[in-house]
C-alpha cells in the first residue's frame, strides 16, 4: 500500500509540473506576442484632444501634450474619411486621437553605415549628437543633416538667452520653468513679474537650457525646428499647405475679393517673400490660434478698426498699450512692407516680406534660428528674435510637420546648430517644484563680509587676522523647502580658504554662494558678541522691571549695549528718542552691521492703556476685560496681571486702586 500511494503521489506531482510548464510557456508566448504587436505613437502637436470617439464632434477626455507617447490599439476613420487612432494615454485613459497629429514609432534599428558615419564627422557633429542622428536616419534615411557651426561657447549663449525678458513662459507653466532671478520675481509680494500681456513671465535658466539644446529635438517631430524656411516650389505645394491649415480658420474661403482661399494667398506670399508658405501658415496658427481668435486679426480693435497683423509683428506690451493694441497700431502706420495693412491680404503678404527680409535672409532661416539668433555673433544673441516664447519653435515645428505628413520619406534638409563646450549629455527638463535656491541671510559670526550680503550676489570675500583658526558661517534659505550644505564651523587650514554654501531648490536646481577667506597681518579681528545687559531690567521675550513714569533717557542710560545698538520704537513702529516709556513699545537690538537681531516688548505692570502711567483708566480697562466687554490682548494683558499670578481678576483691580490712592505701590521686579 505504501508503494502504491507513493507512486500515485509521484504521478500527481508530475502532472502538476507539466501543467505549470504549459501555463508558463503560454504566458511567455502571449507576452512575446503582445510585445511584438504593441504599437506606439508620439504626440506631434502642442496640445491634442483625447476624444471619446473617432471624430472632433466627440467629447474631449483631456489634452495630451507634445512628445507624450500613446499605445495604439487600432485605427478607424470618421465620416469625412480622416484617420483616427484608438489609443491608451500615458495616464491609462482609453480614447481616440486624430492620426495626423501622431508620429507612429516604427522602432527602426540603425545598421552601421560607414559612409553615414564619415558624413556626420565631416559635418562637424559632436559625438553626443550622433546617437540621435543615427536613430532619425534609421527612420528617415532620405533626410539630410547639416551642421551649422555657431562658433559660440555654450555657456555664453545660455547666459545671454537667460537674461531677464529675453525668453518667456506662460504664468501657468510649472514653477521650475519660471525664473526667480533679480527682476523676474518679487520676494516681497511673492509674485512673478509680468513681462508681456497675458501673464508671460521670465523663463528659468534651466528650461532655457532644455529648449536651447538641439539634441532634445533631433527626433521626428522636433526636427522640423531645423527645416530650412526658404521657398521651394518643387516641394512646397498648395495640397501640402492645405494639410497645415486643415480644420483651422484658414481652411475656409478667403474673406476678401481676389482670392478663393487662404491657401492661395499664402502660396503667393511665399513666392513673393521667398519664404516657405508652410512656415508662414504655422506661424499664423501659433500667433492667432487655430480658431483665429487672436485680437490682432479681428479688425475691430477700438481706434484701429480695419487693420490687421497676422504675424503679430511689433505686438508686445509697451507703456499703456497692450500687445494687441500695439500690434494693430504697428499695422496702421505707413512704412515698409506695404504698411498700412488695412486688409488681410496686405497683412499676410507684408508680414511674409518682413519675415523674409528680417529673418530668412539674415541667418535666421529656421524656426530654431528665429527664436535663438546664434548665427550672427555673440553680440546678436538674445536680440532680433521673432518670439520670446521659449516654446515657440517647438509649437510651430509640430504645426509645420503637418504639411509634410505625406512626404516624410522625401529628402528634407535640416540645419542643426553646434556649439563649443557643450554639456556631455543633453540638458534635461527641470523637475518639479520652484527654483528658489536663494539665501535670505548669510554672515560670518564676528566678521563683516565684502560686499554686504544680497541674495543675488554669490561671491564674497573676508580678510581675517593670521591668528584666526576658524570661522562660523550662518545662513538661512529663502524657501523652507530648499536644502542647504556648507554652513557652520569652517577650519582655516591655509592662507586662503574657500567656503561654499550650496542651496538646492525644490526643483533640484543648485546655487552656490562662495566666501573666500584670506589671512593677513592686518586682517579683521573677531568682533565681540552683540548683547544687552542691565542691573535694573531683564530681557527675555519682554523687557521687565520698568516702573511707572520712567523716561526714555533714564531707560537707555541703565542699559549697556555691547557690539551693536539699541533702538526703542512706539506701538506704531516709529523710533523714539524722548518721552515716557510705556506698555506696547519695543526695544530693538541691532548688530554693528545694522542687522536686527532681536526685539523685546515693553511691559509696565498696571499700564494697560499704553500711556506710561497708572490711573483710574487702567483700573477700568481691567474691569472691562474681566466682564469681557473689551478684552485686553498681548502685552496689555500682561500688564494687567499686577501680582504676576498668571490671572487677571478683581484682585488686580484692587491693587491698581490702592496704587492710585497711595496705600500700595506696584513694583515690577526684574
Amino acid at each position: 500500500m505504501q508503494t502504491k500511494t507513493h507512486n500515485n503521489h509521484y504521478r500527481i506531482y508530475i502532472r502538476i509540473l507539466l501543467c505549470l510548464a504549459l501555463v508558463f510557456l503560454f504566458l511567455i508566448a502571449m507576452t512575446g506576442f503582445a510585445a511584438a504587436e504593441t504599437k506606439t505613437g508620439t504626440v506631434a502637436t502642442t496640445a491634442l484632444n483625447l476624444r471619446s470617439g473617432p471624430g472632433s464632434n466627440y467629447t474631449s477626455l483631456g489634452l495630451l501634450s507634445i512628445n507624450k507617447v500613446v499605445i495604439i490599439l487600432d485605427e478607424t476613420y470618421d465620416t469625412s474619411g480622416d484617420k483616427w487612432y484608438h489609443v491608451i494615454s500615458p495616464a491609462g485613459t482609453e480614447g481616440f486621437v486624430s492620426a495626423k497629429y501622431i508620429e507612429v514609432n516604427n522602432n527602426a534599428e540603425y545598421q552601421h553605415d560607414g559612409d553615414f558615419e564619415a558624413y556626420l564627422t565631416s559635418q562637424g557633429f559632436p559625438e553626443s549628437y550622433k546617437p540621435y542622428l543615427r536613430q532619425l536616419h534609421a527612420q528617415y534615411p532620405q533626410w539630410i543633416f547639416k551642421a551649422a557651426d555657431t562658433g559660440l561657447d555654450w555657456e555664453s549663449v545660455l547666459s545671454a538667452e537667460s537674461k531677464i525678458g529675453t525668453s518667456l513662459v506662460a504664468s501657468s507653466s510649472p514653477a521650475s520653468w519660471k525664473s526667480m532671478a533679480e527682476g523676474a520675481y518679487d520676494f516681497t509680494t511673492g509674485k512673478y513679474i509680468e513681462y508681456d500681456s497675458g501673464g508671460w513671465v521670465c523663463a528659468s535658466k534651466e528650461i532655457v537650457a532644455y529648449y536651447l539644446d538641439p539634441r532634445n529635438f533631433i527626433n521626428p517631430i522636433g526636427a522640423f525646428q531645423f527645416l530650412t524656411h526658404s521657398y521651394d516650389e518643387t516641394t512646397q505645394t498648395k495640397e501640402g499647405l492645405q494639410k497645415v491649415i486643415k480644420n483651422s480658420f484658414m481652411s475656409g474661403s478667403f474673406p476678401e475679393s481676389g482670392y478663393d482661399t487662404y491657401a492661395d494667398v499664402l502660396m503667393e506670399a511665399g513666392k513673393i517673400s521667398g519664404v516657405n508658405p508652410y512656415v508662414l501658415a504655422s506661424m499664423i496658427l501659433v500667433e492667432q490660434g487655430s480658431s483665429g481668435a487672436g485680437g490682432c486679426i479681428s479688425g475691430t480693435v477700438s481706434g484701429y478698426e480695419g487693420y490687421y497683423n497676422f504675424f503679430n509683428i511689433g505686438a508686445y506690451k509697451s507703456g499703456s498699450m497692450s500687445a494687441v493694441t500695439r500690434g494693430v497700431w504697428y499695422a496702421s502706420q505707413s512704412g515698409s512692407y506695404g504698411r498700412p495693412w488695412d486688409s488681410r491680404y496686405k497683412s499676410i503678404v507684408g508680414g511674409a516680406r518682413f519675415y523674409g527680409a528680417q529673418y530668412v535672409q539674415q541667418n535666421k532661416n529656421t524656426l530654431y534660428f528665429k527664436k535663438f539668433n546664434v548665427m550672427n555673433g555673440l553680440s546678436s544673441v538674445g536680440t532680433g528674435q521673432y518670439m520670446t516664447n521659449i516654446q515657440g519653435a517647438e509649437s510651430e515645428a509640430a504645426s509645420l510637420r503637418n504639411g509634410y505628413t505625406d512626404s516624410l520619406s522625401d529628402p528634407i534638409t535640416l540645419i542643426i546648430p553646434v556649439y563649443k563646450n557643450m554639456p556631455s549629455e543633453a540638458c534635461e527638463m527641470p523637475g518639479d517644484g520652484n527654483n528658489n535656491n536663494y539665501l535670505s541671510s548669510l554672515s560670518v559670526e564676528g566678521f563683516s563680509l565684502t560686499p554686504e550680503f544680497s541674495r543675488y550676489v554669490s561671491d564674497y570675500e573676508l580678510v581675517v587676522d593670521k591668528s584666526t583658526s576658524y570661522v562660523n558661517v550662518t545662513a538661512k534659505t529663502s524657501s523652507s523647502s530648499a536644502s542647504m550644505t556648507g554652513a557652520g564651523k569652517a577650519t582655516l587650514a591655509g592662507d586662503t580658504t574657500v567656503i561654499n554654501i550650496k542651496v538646492t531648490a525644490p526643483s533640484g536646481d543648485v546655487r552656490t554662494y562662495s566666501i573666500t577667506v584670506s589671512k593677513a597681518e592686518n586682517g579683521q579681528s573677531q568682533q565681540g558678541e552683540t548683547k544687552l545687559s542691565s542691573t535694573e531690567y531683564t530681557f527675555d521675550d519682554c523687557v521687565r522691571g520698568i516702573g511707572e513714569k520712567v523716561s526714555y533717557s533714564t531707560f537707555v542710560k541703565k542699559v549697556t549695549v555691547t557690539g551693536g545698538r539699541l533702538e526703542v520704537v512706539n506701538a506704531e513702529g516709529s523710533a523714539i528718542t524722548s518721552g515716557t516709556m510705556s506698555t506696547g513699545m519695543k526695544a530693538v537690538l541691532y548688530d554693528s552691521k545694522g542687522e536686527k537681531l532681536s526685539e523685546y516688548a515693553v511691559v509696565i505692570r498696571g499700564d494697560t492703556s499704553g500711556d506710561g502711567k497708572i490711573n483710574s483708566a487702567d483700573a477700568l480697562a481691567i474691569q472691562k476685560h474681566i466682564v469681557e466687554s473689551r478684552p485686553l490682548k498681548n502685552t496689555y494683558l500682561d500688564a494687567a496681571d499686577i501680582n504676576g499670578d498668571g490671572r487677571v481678576n478683581s484682585l488686580d483691580v484692587l491693587y491698581v486702586q490702592k496704587h492710585i490712592v497711595g496705600s500700595y505701590t506696584i513694583v515690577d521686579k526684574a
